[in-house]
């Protein structure tokens, strides 16, 4: 069953959000309730010291970077 995420789907940002909020936002909301789809582990790893994450999953990308870099 696909999640509902209330908060950023159907919104004014569109698929490609615009601005570094926007872009932040977004990636945290769909990282911190397990929506995978379309996220790019560069785009987390450009951004992976200024999100928000809930703290399992911050240490879960922090392991992931530590073994395998931040290239994916």
């Amino acid at each position: 069953m696909k999640k509902f995420v209330w908060d950023y789907r159907n919104n004014r940002l569109g698929k490609k959000p615009r601005g570094e909020r926007a872009i932040l936002w977004r990636l945290e909301r769909k990282i911190n309730y397990d929506d995978w789809n379309g996220l790019d582990v560069l785009v987390i790893a450009r951004h992976f010291n200024k999100l928000k994450l809930d703290p399992g999953k911050y240490a879960l990308f922090d392991a992931y970077f530590k073994q395998y870099g931040k290239t994916g």
